[in-house]
């Protein structure tokens, strides 16, 4: 299994910037790691990502040096596994409220003895089994494989102080979207009490000594970097959304200054 760079910049205490995908396209994650970004969430649980295409999209984003980590649409074993068979090195699990549920999702993650997730000693992370043995590949596979848990609803922040006692957890990321609706502000991440929760909860992280990361506008990253939070993500969207509006915007210029 190959070493995972994520997990090694956030324990050095490095920031990383990643990019979700919603769609299955190796060449997209390819060129998001010739781009330079840390890791690209591969979404299952928003879109059209599958297991079977995922694998080509980790392939891809090994290739290009940016760590694949996959959202599954839920917190079970059986729909954690086939992702993490496939390669991926990470998972971040949605809608985490509950210390329990945090020991799930570690349990679904790690073999024995921080978990009870299935042995297959010739998936492609195991390198189809062609060398080594399976107890060094259990060694590594705990080692590098990482796991991060959204904290998406009011109950998971009220739950921080029980959630950061569980071991195996890399990240814990609070995802402003579903935060502000559970507060009854549907898509007003910006709003002042929205804000005043995502900050008390990236206090109880850091001050437990853990991982933080948030979802949040990118006029907002300044504002939570100062607070101590490493892992942040943007999306294929919003960046070409924004490299297309200057491109545009620009040519539009120049036509016009050219009298076209």
């Amino acid at each position: 299994m190959r070493e995972n760079t994520l997990k090694q910049k956030l324990q050095a205490g490095n920031a990383v910037f990643g990019v979700m995908i919603t769609f299955p396209s190796p060449p997209v994650v390819e060129m998001l790691g010739a781009l330079g970004f840390d890791w690209v969430l591969i979404d299952n649980e928003h879109g059209s990502i599958t297991v079977d295409n995922s694998e080509d999209m980790i392939r891809a984003a090994e290739l290009s040096g940016i760590a694949p980590i996959v959202r599954p649409v839920g917190n079970k074993p059986e729909i954690i596994a086939p992702f993490l068979d496939r390669g991926a090195w990470g998972v971040q699990v949605p809608h985490v409220n509950t210390p329990a549920e945090a020991f799930a999702a570690v349990d679904a993650v790690k073999y024995y003895p921080q978990g009870h997730r299935g042995i297959f000693s010739r998936s492609r992370p195991a390198g189809y089994g062609f060398s080594g043995s399976t107890g060094d590949y259990i060694e590594e596979a705990n080692r590098n494989t990482l796991v991060c848990l959204m904290l998406e609803e009011v109950e998971a922040i009220d739950n921080l102080e029980g959630l950061v006692q569980v071991d195996g957890v890399d990240v814990f990321f609070i995802g402003s979207g579903d935060l502000s609706q559970s507060m009854g502000y549907p898509g007003q991440q910006t709003h002042p009490e929205v804000q005043e929760v995502m900050e008390r909860g990236v206090k109880v992280i850091t001050g437990a000594g853990r991982v933080a990361g948030v979802s949040c506008p990118d006029s907002l990253v300044p504002k939570y970097l100062d607070l101590g939070v490493q892992y942040f993500h943007g999306n294929v969207g919003t960046l070409l959304q924004t490299s297309s509006e200057a491109y545009l915007n620009t040519m539009r210029q120049s036509a016009a200054a050219a009298g076209l």
